[in-house]
Order: C-alpha cells, then sequence, then structure tokens
C-alpha cells in the first residue's frame, strides 16, 4: 500500500512532473500460484490537488513464465473526472507475448489491449504493440517497437528504434 501527495510547486523540479499536484494513494500485490504463473493487482485513486481531476483504477493481470515464453492476460479499468469536471471511462482486456529466441539474444514481443467498454481516457485507449530486441554484442542492444493507439482521445501510429549500450565491469 501507499500514500503520497506532492504540491505543484515543491522541490527543485527533482520530483516528476507528472506527480507535482497530486494525492496518490494505492495497493499493490503479486501472488506466486506456482513457480511459473502469478498473479497481479493493484487499485489506485489519483486526485488533483489544483484542479477537479481525479482517476480511480484497477488493473489485474495473470503471467505465465517459462524459460524462453511469457504470456500475459489482464484487464484493466479507468473512471476519470477531468479538468473541466466531466467524466469518462475505459476498460480494455490486455494481452501480450514474448519469445526469447538464439540463445535469448532476440526477443519478440506483441501485446494488445482491445476496448470492452468506452475508451475515454487517453492512458488506456485501445492498443496493438509490436516489438523485437536484438543483443549485437554483450554491450550493444537494439531495440525498435511499432505501435497503434485509438480512442476517444488518441489515435497515433509511434515507431520507435534505439541500441542501448550496457557496459559491465
Amino acid at each position: 500500500a501507499y500514500a503520497r501527495s506532492i504540491e505543484e510547486g515543491y522541490g527543485v523540479e527533482q520530483q516528476n512532473a507528472v506527480e507535482r499536484g497530486r494525492t496518490k494513494v494505492g495497493v499493490d500485490a503479486r501472488y506466486s500460484v506456482t513457480e511459473e504463473l502469478s498473479v497481479t493487482g493493484s487499485a489506485w485513486r489519483d486526485d488533483s490537488l489544483t484542479d477537479a481531476a481525479r482517476r480511480n483504477a484497477v488493473q489485474v493481470q495473470a503471467t505465465w513464465r517459462s524459460q524462453a515464453t511469457d504470456l500475459r492476460l489482464g484487464i484493466a479499468h479507468f473512471s476519470d473526472r477531468f479538468q473541466d469536471g466531466t467524466t469518462g471511462s475505459s476498460t480494455v482486456l490486455e494481452a501480450g507475448a514474448s519469445q526469447r529466441l538464439l540463445d535469448n539474444r532476440l526477443e519478440l514481443n506483441a501485446s494488445t489491449s482491445i476496448a470492452l467498454e468506452n475508451t475515454d481516457s487517453i492512458d488506456l485507449p485501445t492498443r496493438h504493440r509490436f516489438g523485437a530486441r536484438y543483443a549485437l554484442t554483450n554491450a550493444i542492444r537494439l531495440i525498435g517497437s511499432y505501435e497503434i493507439a485509438e480512442g476517444e482521445a488518441i489515435d497515433a501510429r509511434t515507431v520507435q528504434g534505439l541500441s542501448l549500450i550496457h557496459i559491465s565491469e
């Protein structure tokens, strides 16, 4: 469980800008059903200290992990009151899979969030994501992804690519 409140002008910008001017109270839990299967859940309330905005959220996810494969299935619901006092909600079914290949040098992943009701929240639209990671060497990894997001507040296509350098001692 956690509770935190950060005034809008607090600190010297060392706090995350999204967290400033907000009070957030919630609980996170994880239960290992077996060594491979676990269930996680989160519930929180996020209130703005500067306007009428508020979010109540619940997420539950089951994850199965093996040496080469991860599978995820869950549901998420956000109920929002926006700055102007209007309300909206989003409920999505979430699923994903990751497969590690070539002695863990290559990882392919795909995930989807499919709307069961509205998609009013910009943070919880219908979304489909495909990604890959490849280790060129122990020090250099290439990462790329493509995402499609559609909802009442968003319609976006995003491509990301990055080479990540890790220096080990």
